[in-house]
């Protein structure tokens, strides 16, 4: 019972400081530049909260997942865009406002499509006697809960006490990495009987994943004719997704430790990802750009 409640309580605690800590980091100027880049940032969203879902019910079907790993891998597919990639955005040399405003309008899109995507494919995937429940409405709730609010509550202190975000941020930031790590470190554990059972089928789909995102992201931007910068921009922020988010609502709200495992792994190999797609920017991107 009492770690029932540790993580039914905790775990959205420690998320609602990660989001006001990246709250932190916007300011209202970030949302006006939502109207100044519309291709990039239409397409951005699109392809991050729609396609890589619907990406991700084909692979889960053309692969025959076990049903929690396939919603898992919906559920990390339509997980906010993380706010990390505007760190490898700027290293990559790419677009580092159409990122933020990426991350920005994303989070709030995410809060309607993720259980949306997430129901849609526990209702695809689990047999009527496996079947996880996640209610829209409370679902909704606890994503503005966890996500808009938190994140309005980081702007307003950025604003009115600059000097003590300029402490925090670092602080908030090493957090942030804390809860992730714990989070799948307590997710191996809770499996650890099906580890290499879950290994076996999980990780060649989050591979699959994660390659799709890159294709999708530079073979979708360079088609719309956008810049090599806004392309690596766009295929960053698909590539890279707050995994906090999918394993907090499969582990309080769907209570399935197995549906936690895409977002865990995918949470993993994102990094390797991101630094690769910094040194492709910074090979086809010039330095002046």
């Amino acid at each position: 019972m009492e770690q029932s409640a540790l993580i039914d309580i905790g775990l959205p605690i420690a998320v609602f400081i990660i989001m006001a800590g990246i709250g932190m980091t916007l300011a209202p100027v970030d949302f006006q530049r939502v109207a100044t880049r519309p291709k990039a940032l239409i397409w951005g969203i699109v392809a991050a909260l729609v396609v890589m879902p619907l990406v991700a019910l084909l692979l889960a079907m053309v692969m025959g997942l076990p049903p929690e790993i396939a919603v898992g891998l919906v559920v990390i597919a339509a997980c906010p865009i993380g706010t990390t990639s505007s760190l490898f955005s700027y290293l990559a040399r790419g677009d580092l406002a159409l990122s933020i405003a990426l991350s920005a309008a994303g989070s709030l899109v995410a809060i309607a499509t993720l259980p949306l995507f997430a129901n849609f494919a526990i209702e695809r995937f689990s047999g009527d006697d496996a079947r996880v429940y996640l209610p829209v409405l409370r679902t909704i709730g606890v994503m503005i809960a966890i996500i808009l609010f938190p994140v309005l509550v980081g702007m307003g202190i950025r604003q009115k006490a600059p000097s003590f975000v300029a402490r925090a941020e670092k602080v908030v930031g090493a957090f942030g990495l804390l809860v992730l790590v714990g989070l799948i470190v307590g997710i191996g554990i809770s499996v650890h009987e099906r580890w290499v059972e879950i290994i076996v089928s999980a990780g060649p789909a989050v591979v699959a994943l994660i390659a799709c995102a890159i294709a999708v992201g530079l073979l979708g931007s360079r088609a719309l004719g956008l810049t090599a910068a806004e392309a690596v921009t766009v295929t960053l922020s698909i590539s890279i997704r707050n995994a906090a988010i999918g394993m907090v609502l499969a582990i309080t709200m769907m209570h399935s430790p197995e549906i936690a495992v895409p977002p865990a792994l995918f949470g993993l190999l994102m990094y390797a990802t991101g630094f690769g797609l910094v040194a492709y920017g910074r090979m086809t991107i010039k330095a002046s750009a």
